[in-house]
């Protein structure tokens, strides 16, 4: 098994055991009396959104790192990658690493797309089905998911939007919390996470295949111009 899909499994366990906290909490709250919209029960809703996205981004985070270290340690060239893989280099060179750097590599075919990544600046707070998905396209792997299963995602963006709205000041923990029961989230948990799970499974075979390598018959595509 890859690290990035132990990693997310552990990750999982743990959204799973907050979850059956806050149900067991809900239950007891809501046992004495107190309203649906009690403060400390709102509290610890809201605080599931952030335990949920934190677990999505760390996990698609780490599987788009995988890709980088699977390119390193098989010494994958530039002009070895899929076009897809190399468009992306190359965006992501003139971003986070810069022209006048090149001459310090050594390698520069296969240091260019080691150095372009930088894991800090991939997400940021941005992780839904959309950005997923424009992510496969870049590196060039299909997303395969059970829509009945994952709703392909759906969850994620309203994960996404009620973390920022925490994160930013938007909305106070008793304002998001009174949205969701503890079943509500747990089955937004479960279908999100399920989503990932099948990005990072389908990360995995993208690996195994060697999927980010050019498989075109015949002479690889000439270079992408350099960026200026």
């Amino acid at each position: 098994m890859r690290p990035f899909i132990a990693d997310f499994r552990q990750r999982r366990r743990e959204v799973r055991r907050y979850l059956a906290v806050l149900i067991r909490a809900e239950r007891e709250i809501l046992s004495r009396g107190v309203g649906r919209h009690d403060r400390e029960l709102n509290i610890l809703r809201a605080a599931t959104v952030l335990v949920l996205y934190n677990a999505v981004e760390a996990s698609a985070r780490a599987g788009i790192q995988a890709i980088y270290d699977e390119i390193d340690v098989t010494g994958t060239s530039f002009d070895e990658l899929c076009e897809p893989l190399r468009r992306r280099v190359m965006k992501d060179f003139r971003a986070n690493v810069g022209v006048d750097k090149a001459a310090a590599m050594r390698k520069v075919a296969l240091e260019l797309v080691v150095t372009s990544f930088d894991a800090s600046k991939l997400f940021s707070g941005n992780v839904d089905a959309r950005e997923l998905r424009n992510q496969s396209g870049d590196y060039g792997f299909t997303i395969t998911a059970d829509g009945r299963r994952t709703r392909m995602g759906e969850d994620l963006v309203t994960i996404k939007q009620k973390r920022n709205d925490l994160a930013h000041g938007n909305a106070s923990f008793s304002e998001v919390g009174r949205d969701y029961t503890a079943k509500q989230l747990k089955e937004i948990a479960t279908r999100s996470l399920d989503y990932v799970e099948a990005v990072l499974t389908s990360i995995d075979h993208y690996l195994t295949t060697s999927g980010f390598r050019f498989s075109a018959p015949g002479a690889p595509p000439p270079l992408p111009p350099f960026p200026t």
